[in-house]
């Protein structure tokens, strides 16, 4: 070997080191500074050769020893050497280059160079001096260089082994098994041979019997390899077969999207998940998920846990609402899982998708029961506490007053006692009655008796029966505008609509308050309106006001049961009755109208129509 060969191969060395080392400016100025004085020295060899003009770059490294000079040549570098140094100063640089593109280059670079060395190698070990340059006139390169330049080479494509061959070579696959296999024998068997040859161990046999007892050789582990491998990847082939079989036929929708390329694309769907969303491969195939949430609103939680679950590289489960293809909405149980390659880098997302529609349909429904019992048992709970509290009142009033009266047999007492008692039977027998009527009116319907009546007179006699307990507190006015008031109606039950509304003006209305009732007519209805300048309701009693058992207030005397059975008589003439208030202190205007068709029914007794489930919209 040449001495400027073998400094080459130290400074290449050197640079192949420091190129091993982590990003700092020491490792670009040298790694730099090395690969400038390697391709200097091979461009300066290859500029001799060329232009036949000696340089005396050969005779730099021929040093004197005292008075002794060195008289032997040194030789000059073979220019298949000089090549070699210069791709690999190159290869090395381009490493310090990003992207596919420099990759490829300094891969390919690389590769010319072992393909270099190893031609050298096999011309030494076969005979062909052409293989590594040695004809007349021309420095051929030395079997150590050769081999030298083979250990650079692999050295240089080992500086990148997270891609390429080494990646291969490191893969716990079925391909990296065959390539660990192949690689040796296809590879090394020549080589070892041809070194054997080189050294001597041929004498025995010619260098041709040499190469084809190399090329059976290699044949025959070749097969060997190859029928192994059909065998594995006919067991291969059949797991495949079986899990996607398996995956066509779970009933779950399966989607595996490639986590490595950009928007993360569809890859493979099975028939459930196209039976689900109506989406076939053609439709889905190459497109993002986001396919699934076009213009559906909701869900941000779910959709940002999805998120956050693949930038982490985790798995979750979550529940969002998804579109089909026909533009449909579904509940989708989505539960997504990263697929592993190799390094335990994430190449894929499989997600498993499930329609839980029915099954949240069937939760709702649930849920609304269970809301409608709880509301149920509260209703019961405030009605036993109110009626175990306004049936006991006029019995203590009246029991106080017996007592009294045993004791004080005065005639102004047994007058006021009795005056008492028989106001506490009155006000318990109105109680009663109206238990039975919330009772009735929520259960078996309302029994109406039609007759023709005149509205005004119905309204004017319970205005009337009303008016000495109001104008107590209140003034009550009764208007009457100009109309036809003759209608088929309950005339009990008309009566009990206006005292109930009445009361309850009267109830929340305050001290000097007022009371107004109007009716009005035209050719379609018959109009009753009771107003007050009471409390007032906001939106949400008014949501409530023709509840069973509902106060606006729990200190006022009553069941809560006065304008539920309003509304089921409204309900049972085919009327409907509204409720208007601008909020607290504004007071209510309660209006009922009752249809004109009622004209046209046959008079006639018999049960009609019960209750509404929900207080008609104002």
């Amino acid at each position: 070997m040449k001495a400027n060969t073998a400094l080459a191969f130290v400074i290449c060395s050197l640079l192949l080191l420091v190129a091993t080392l982590r990003p700092s400016p020491f490792k670009s100025f040298f790694r730099w500074g090395l690969a400038a004085f390697v391709s200097l020295i091979s461009l300066l060899t290859l500029f001799q050769y060329v232009t036949q003009i000696d340089l005396g770059i050969d005779q730099l490294l021929a040093a004197s020893r005292g008075d002794t000079i060195m008289t032997s040549s040194p030789g000059r570098m073979a220019p298949t050497s000089a090549l070699g140094f210069l791709a690999f100063a190159v290869a090395v640089m381009i490493d310090h280059w990003e992207g596919m593109n420099s990759r490829i280059i300094r891969r390919s670079i690389l590769a010319l160079l072992i393909l270099l060395a190893i031609g050298a190698i096999l011309g030494y070990a076969y005979g062909a001096p052409t293989m590594y340059l040695g004809i007349d006139s021309v420095t051929a390169m030395a079997l150590s260089t050769a081999i030298l330049f083979l250990t650079l080479g692999i050295g240089g494509v080992w500086l990148r082994p997270e891609y390429g061959l080494p990646a291969i070579l490191m893969e716990r696959t079925l391909l990296g098994s065959n390539v660990r296999a192949l690689l040796p024998i296809v590879v090394g068997a020549p080589l070892l041979v041809g070194a054997a040859v080189a050294a001597g161990y041929g004498r025995y046999y010619e260098g041709e019997f040499a190469i084809a007892i190399t090329s059976l050789g290699s044949v025959i582990a070749a097969s060997l390899i190859t029928a192994v491998s059909v065998m594995i990847l006919r067991k291969s082939e059949a797991a495949i077969l079986i899990k996607d079989r398996a995956l066509a036929a779970s009933p779950s929708g399966i989607i595996v999207t490639d986590h490595l390329t950009v928007n993360e694309p569809i890859v493979y769907i099975n028939p459930a998940f196209a039976e689900i969303s109506g989406f076939n491969d053609d439709d889905i195939i190459g497109r993002n998920c986001r396919i699934l949430n076009r213009d559906v609103e909701g869900c941000e939680v779910a959709r940002q846990t999805l998120r956050q679950c693949i930038e982490d590289g985790g798995s979750t489960i979550v529940e969002l609402q998804n579109r089909r293809k026909d533009g449909t909405l579904f509940w989708n149980q989505l539960s997504i899982s990263p697929i592993h390659g190799r390094d335990n880098v994430i190449t894929h997302y499989v997600g498993v998708v499930d329609d839980i529609s029915a099954k949240r349909q069937q939760h709702e429904q649930l849920q609304s029961a269970l809301r409608d019992t709880r509301k149920a048992n509260a209703i019961r709970n405030n009605f036993v506490r109110q009626v175990s509290h306004e049936l006991r009142t006029p019995l203590n009033a009246a029991l106080t007053w017996v007592r009294l009266m045993e004791v004080d047999d005065k005639d102004s007492t047994r007058n006021k006692g009795i005056q008492v008692i028989a106001d506490s039977i009155e006000t318990q027998s109105r109680l009663i009655d109206d238990l039975v009527d919330a009772t009735r009116y929520g259960n078996v319907g309302i029994r109406i008796d039609k007759a023709e009546h005149n509205i005004r007179d119905l309204t004017d006699t319970a205005v009337q029966e009303l008016r000495p307990t109001i104008e107590q507190e209140h003034s009550l006015t009764f208007e009457v505008a100009d109309g036809d008031y003759l209608l088929h109606v309950d005339g009990v039950r008309f009566r009990q609509i206006v005292r109930n509304l009445l009361s309850n003006a009267h109830k929340y209305t305050p001290s000097s308050g007022r009371i107004a009732v109007r009716l009005s007519a035209d050719v379609r209805t018959i109009e009753l309106q009771v107003s007050d300048t009471g409390k007032g309701l906001d939106q949400e009693e008014i949501a409530n006001v023709f509840e069973p058992f509902w106060r606006a207030e729990s200190n006022q005397p009553g069941l809560g049961v006065g304008l539920s059975i309003v509304h089921s008589l409204v309900m049972a003439h085919s009327g409907t009755i509204d409720v208007l208030s601008k909020g607290a202190g504004s007071g209510c205007t309660f209006t009922v109208r009752l249809p004109r068709t009622l004209l046209d029914k046959t008079e006639s007794s018999g049960t009609s129509g019960a209750t509404a489930s929900t207080p008609p919209s104002n």
